[in-house]
């Protein structure tokens, strides 16, 4: 069966009237290759979706039965060698139009209005492509892929929820394996073997970060030993079938945890409780965020203990397409629409530096009209004794 959102591009692309949609790359480069393929491929390769015709892909002949067995592609096309694979490319381009409106994974304003995600072809492809196809003009296909992902299927729903069961499986675990003396990389590697044991990969480096560590929120899990009274923060996603899950939970080392810590605990929660409640349908990511951090300013709290924004959209990659849930002056996405059907983390955080840090992380799907929250954080600080 081909992937049911190519004809949904198809649709887009005679819309804003394009031609075609090429996705060219090799080492699995581009995320949106296994996800319309079903399967990674490696060699280079480039997948065609015509706005009229029959969609194809142009594949090293190592690959092409794989291919071929996911049958999400009309026409598998497949080369031995570089020549041949540009002979082909041309062939089925030049079919379409001679002098084709093409759109390719990038985006024209990267740096204001982000999107990562799609920014995948290199500049090296783009002179290829200009001197194969000098008839061409090329435009970003940025509309097409954030209506193809933001939105989640019913199956691809199904497998995000599971994502996040295997990721809470692997929270438990890393959990347990805590105690005085044991590394962060070491608590790392014991989720990371939960997930691989679970049938899915990661969708991030995990993230252990252990006393004042704790303090940096995207901490690079080292080999730092955790000691008697650290509080430790466990952020982590399995990927399961390309389908990312992100959550995060905040525990203590010992008996009695200071009371400015499980204040903080507190405070991050119902932040946490209140820009949840706030979810739904054509709310905007900036009004998400406020609902976060006007708990966290009215407990005397501030930017700087609280710097990045309270969520983001979760997808094929950990920080996905459309709205941003952060304040309106870090980002132009901050003014999109949340819409049905997408899934995003809510992750308020307080960090004091040079102590500790406290934050907690659900991954929650948008529904018609409201919210189905996915994962659930404890609602109280869990004590490893």
């Amino acid at each position: 069966m081909v992937h049911p959102k190519i004809p949904i591009a198809q649709q887009m692309l005679r819309e804003m009237g394009i031609d075609l949609w090429m996705i060219v790359c090799s080492e699995a480069s581009d995320v949106h290759s296994p996800y319309l393929l079903g399967v990674t491929c490696y060699s280079r390769h480039a997948i065609i979706i015509p706005s009229t015709g029959k969609s194809s892909v142009i594949i090293h002949q190592m690959e092409g039965p794989m291919v071929e067995r996911q049958g999400t592609v009309d026409e598998v096309v497949t080369y031995r060698s570089t020549r041949e694979f540009v002979d082909k490319l041309k062939e089925v381009v030049l079919s379409i139009s001679e002098k084709p409106k093409i759109a390719l994974n990038f985006v024209e304003n990267l740096y204001e209005e982000g999107g990562d995600p799609i920014n995948t072809i290199t500049y090296g492809d783009v002179l290829a492509l200009q001197k194969l196809f000098p008839g061409a003009t090329f435009v970003s296909a940025k509309e097409i892929l954030e209506k193809l992902t933001l939105t989640k299927s019913a199956e691809e729903i199904r497998l995000h929820e599971k994502a996040i069961e295997i990721t809470l499986k692997a929270m438990k675990a890393a959990i347990e394996f805590i105690k005085s003396g044991v590394s962060e990389c070491e608590v790392a590697a014991e989720a990371e073997y939960v997930m691989r044991k679970e049938g899915a990969g990661t969708a991030f480096s995990t993230i252990v970060a252990s006393g004042p560590n704790s303090a940096d929120p995207h901490h690079e899990t080292s080999e730092r030993k955790i000691g008697r009274d650290d509080v430790v923060i466990l952020d982590m996603g399995a990927k399961y079938k390309l389908m990312a899950a992100d959550i995060t939970w905040t525990v203590f080392v010992g008996k009695n945890p200071p009371k400015d810590l499980e204040k903080i605990y507190r405070i991050v929660l119902d932040a946490k409780r209140e820009a949840t409640n706030a979810l739904r349908p054509g709310i905007k990511g900036w009004e998400v965020d406020k609902a976060a951090r006007d708990v966290i300013y009215g407990n005397g709290f501030s930017d700087e203990h609280f710097s990045h924004g309270t969520g983001h959209p979760l997808g094929l990659v950990v920080h996905g397409l459309g709205p941003a849930l952060t304040k309106k002056e870090w980002s132009k996405r901050a003014e999109l629409e949340l819409v049905p059907t997408m899934i995003v983390t809510i992750e308020p955080g307080i960090y004091i530096r040079g102590k500790y840090g406290v934050r907690l992380e659900d991954d929650v799907l948008i529904t018609e009209d409201g919210r189905r929250i996915l994962s659930k954080t404890p609602d109280s600080l869990l004590t490893i004794t």
